[in-house]
């Protein structure tokens, strides 16, 4: 993608980045080939994902080495990847634990929105859904993907074998999914 994007937050690094390991970080992220990143660039080369992101420098590492930050200002896409990249093949089997959400946004395309969240080294992204419910008298209709199948399987057990016409009975286990995914909604 050919457009800036802004990125915000931060994403907290336990125990702290030795100097040694910040730099490494910082001379991955950049895409600079030393004796200490050749490793971690091979382990990559070697790995089901081979690929670097297009751009580097969108992950800068904190003076005091307790968290890693998008860079400031415009940047490009690709911070994403080389978290999970970083995650993979140097923050998990050198023993750092990560924690932190870092967000994005794109001022040239208002889809072009959503937050990595990386908890205790596991990450995931999603992306921002504007939702616009139309007026009162023809309102947009509007359930996520988890619940519009949470009631397709509901539906979908229902049974009314040897029943009386005003009666159905439905399977406990979808039931139990509607009902846990309700309570959620606000």
């Amino acid at each position: 993608m050919g457009y800036p994007v802004f990125y915000s937050g931060e994403v907290d690094v336990q125990p702290p980045l030795s100097a040694a390991h910040a730099l490494m970080v910082e001379d991955v992220v950049n895409m600079r080939e030393t004796d200490e990143t050749r490793p971690i660039f091979a382990a990559i080369q070697a790995s089901s994902e081979p690929d670097l992101p297009g751009y580097g420098g969108q992950l800068v590492v904190s003076e005091d080495r307790f968290t890693l930050g998008p860079e400031e200002g415009e940047s490009r896409h690709g911070l994403r990847p080389w978290l999970v990249l970083l995650l993979e093949h140097f923050f998990i089997p050198q023993g750092y634990v990560l924690n932190g959400e870092i967000s994005w946004d794109s001022p040239d395309d208002a889809e072009d929105r959503g937050t990595v969240y990386i908890e205790t080294n596991r990450l995931e992204t999603t992306d921002v859904l504007f939702f616009d419910p139309g007026p009162s008298w023809n309102p947009n209709d509007y359930a996520d993907d988890v619940l519009k199948a949470a009631l397709q399987s509901l539906l979908e057990s229902a049974d009314a074998t040897g029943c009386t016409p005003d009666l159905s009975v439905v399977a406990s286990e979808p039931l139990t999914k509607v009902r846990e995914l309700m309570a959620k909604i606000p």
